[in-house]
């Protein structure tokens, strides 16, 4: 027989099974290893990755091997969907596999499991009538329950209610929660189907079940806050503040605060997922929204105005044809250069294109020498600016030719046309939410849409922004983007999101950013005095492990009371690392969501994942800031041939990236990584975090 070797995730689907279809899993194991060529197990080659076969445990269950010498290695178990997301990705050569010890069977017990499933290895006595209804519930339904992991086999094999209470080590309020929903006939909807114990009523029903802080979080207004939102200002106003000082909040309030007054109210944001945030948080508030009051990220009503005002369409370039064009246009520099030509990255040409040349709205090279960066005061050498140009004159030149935009055309022509016929019906209050992230040209545009109509109107215009949390944006003077916010500039120090743990934490952090200081824009915050744990670090023997960690924590701490789902969120650096999460949860049978999803809800009872730029402006009880480590925070994108300012600029935007996760979280904050790949970063605040270790148990 075979010597039975499996991954981490193998297991890890192996025990989250309920009873029955474990067994069978377990029988098509046995089955494997006596007579791999059974012809029950309808093995098969898999065609699209090589050296990999599938076999069937049921009609609708697989699991995917193969050999390397004479062990039989078990990669993956799952439903067959797992054939149809199988590529040469999901097998890593690094990936760590353990001893599986199972004993010998006798021919009659192999012969016993068919592989299409009528096997059935462990059961109740035939002779008793069983009464347990979570036998039937899923794994992770009973760890929300508080059910221990190493406890769950032992209630699904429970035949009896009663006999739950002999279960050694169950906890005494998990017992009565279990008990509660038994014997409650108002409560047989869980019972018959386990899924229906995620919804928020029946949560909210359950004794002793942890309250939800998500709200309480999001939508407490502090009396400095409201000095804000009942300002009757007209023209400008900037308020700055720190992280977890509320500006989100304010704009939420002010919004309502306005429109319930009859003006017609703008709250615009940077970021999709942000907007999506403050609708639904406002609609909690006061129910829909009514007609004067809209909320929206910036480019989608710029986009729906230049449709609806001007007629216009825009045919967008992806991302590959993109690039394809900024490097023919490199090689057309190129050629026509005097002399030795400068190493640009296709990074930062995109990144001075876009944010520093459209986003300022430059018209002319002598405009591009003499305008002032992010951190300096002198212009990036001139030898590297007349390169930039030209390669932008012809990246312009090959758009215009295919009848192309990036986003960043679309605020330049927006401007333009709104400058040129202002609105007809202005509106009253503008709000900016993460004013920051926002180019110079972006802000001037804002600023028009409260001008025109009765110049007796008192419209006012607010920006709320926080220079330590600028990602996008290579930063700017509120005067030079348009703003006359002289004695109408306020700062929002203290810190109410945040316990003082975290906030030492990423504050230690965020000193390293000397660039950030030079400008005068970094606020000292005042610390809440709230205490907590200190933040996390944990980390993982391999990357395979950090989603399994994950996972597990979330399941600990909501079966101990301490947390909803929805006081969770998963903070990735790429859409690719989340995709992995949410694949992760939903074969775990946690309720998770995506940012990316249409319908995805701040306040809903799943755990939120999402890439941290999509995390501006939103915080969470919990959060979990995942991937990081070399490679990804920073990412080290090439900058061959920039002064030394320009990287430092460059790795310091990364900083505030880990800064900007980090903050998030208002109660629990884990930074996870991977041995011997850890992000410098994390030396940075070594002395403000607690460490732990996690090789495949906890």
């Amino acid at each position: 027989m075979s010597e039975m070797l499996l991954t981490d995730e193998f297991k890890a689907t192996l025990d989250l099974l309920p009873v029955n279809l474990r067994s069978q899993a377990m029988a098509t194991i046995q089955r494997l290893r006596v007579d791999p060529g059974h012809p029950g197990l309808q093995a098969h080659r898999i065609r699209n990755a090589p050296g990999k076969w599938e076999c069937y445990v049921n009609r609708y269950w697989r699991i995917i091997y193969d050999w390397e010498g004479s062990a039989l290695r078990l990669w993956k178990l799952g439903d067959h969907r797992i054939i149809d997301r199988v590529s040469g990705r999901v097998f890593s050569p690094q990936t760590a596999f353990s001893r599986l010890e199972i004993e010998d069977a006798g021919e009659d017990e192999v012969a016993a499991a068919s592989a299409d499933g009528s096997a059935e290895i462990i059961s109740w006595p035939a002779e008793t009538e069983a009464d347990n209804p979570f036998a039937y519930f899923p794994a992770a339904h009973l760890r929300f329950l508080g059910v221990p992991s190493d406890l769950v086999k032992s209630v699904q094999k429970t035949c009896h209610l009663d006999d739950l209470e002999t279960i050694e080590g169950l906890p005494p309020q998990t017992l009565t929660w279990m008990l509660d929903l038994a014997t409650d006939c108002k409560m047989e909807h869980v019972l018959y189907n386990p899924d229906n114990l995620l919804f928020r009523t029946t949560l909210d029903r359950l004794q002793g079940y942890c309250q939800g802080s998500l709200r309480k979080l999001m939508l407490n207004l502090d009396p400095v806050q409201a000095r804000y939102v009942e300002s009757k200002h007209s023209g400008a106003m900037v308020l700055r503040g720190c992280a977890g000082s509320g500006k989100t909040t304010v704009g939420l309030y002010r919004a309502i605060e306005r429109a319930a007054l009859g003006r017609r109210v703008l709250l615009l944001t940077y970021t999709k997922t942000l907007s999506s945030v403050n609708k639904t948080l406002i609609e909690e508030l006061i129910g829909p929204l009514p007609d004067n009051l809209k909320v929206d990220r910036f480019l989608n009503w710029l986009v729906d105005y230049l449709r609806r005002e001007h007629g216009l369409e825009f045919n967008i370039v992806d991302g590959t044809r993109q690039r394809e064009l900024l490097q023919k246009a490199l090689r057309e520099t190129a050629k026509s250069w005097d002399g030795d030509f400068p190493e640009l990255s296709h990074g930062f040409l995109l990144t001075e294109i876009q944010q520093v040349i459209k986003g300022n709205g430059i018209d002319t090279l002598e405009q591009y020498l003499g305008v002032r960066r992010f951190g300096r005061n002198t212009p990036l050498l001139p030898r590297y600016r007349r390169a930039v140009w030209a390669v932008y004159t012809f990246y312009q030149k090959f758009l215009q030719e295919e009848g192309l935009h990036d986003w960043s055309d679309i605020p330049l022509l927006g401007l333009k046309k709104i400058t040129e016929k202002p609105l007809d019906d202005p509106y009253d209050d503008v709000i900016l939410d993460e004013g920051q992230d926002l180019s110079p040209l972006q802000l001037r545009l804002t600023r028009e849409l409260i001008k025109g109509g009765d110049p007796r109107s008192r419209r006012s215009y607010m920006v709320m922004a926080d220079a330590s949390q600028t990602i996008y944006s290579r930063g700017f003077s509120w005067k030079g983007a348009g703003i006359e916010a002289r004695g109408r500039t306020f700062i929002l120090r203290k810190n109410f999101r945040n316990t003082r743990q975290i906030a030492a934490a990423a504050a230690r952090l965020l000193e390293k950013n000397t660039l950030l200081k030079k400008e005068g824009e970094f606020i000292e915050p005042l610390w809440s005095h709230r205490m907590g744990a200190r933040p996390r670090v944990v980390t993982c023997d391999l990357s395979d492990r950090e989603v399994r960690f994950v996972c597990e924590e979330i399941l600990d701490l909501v079966g101990g009371g301490y947390f909803r789902l929805s006081d969770f969120a998963i903070l990735c650096p790429t859409n690719k690392i989340c995709q992995l999460y949410l694949d992760e949860l939903t074969r775990r049978n946690i309720p998770g969501t995506i940012h990316k999803d249409q319908d995805f809800n701040i306040l809903e009872e799943k755990v939120k994942v999402m890439t941290i730029h999509s995390s501006k402006g939103i915080e969470f009880p919990a959060v979990f800031a995942v991937g990081i480590r070399r490679g990804l925070v920073p990412r080290y994108i090439d900058r061959s041939g920039l002064d030394d300012e320009e990287v430092l600029l460059d790795y310091e935007r990364f900083r505030t990236l880990l800064y900007v996760a980090m903050t998030r979280a208002a109660e629990n904050l884990f930074l996870v990584t991977t041995a011997g790949k850890e992000s410098p970063f994390l030396s940075e605040i070594a002395g403000f975090v607690d460490h732990q270790e996690f090789c495949g148990q906890k």
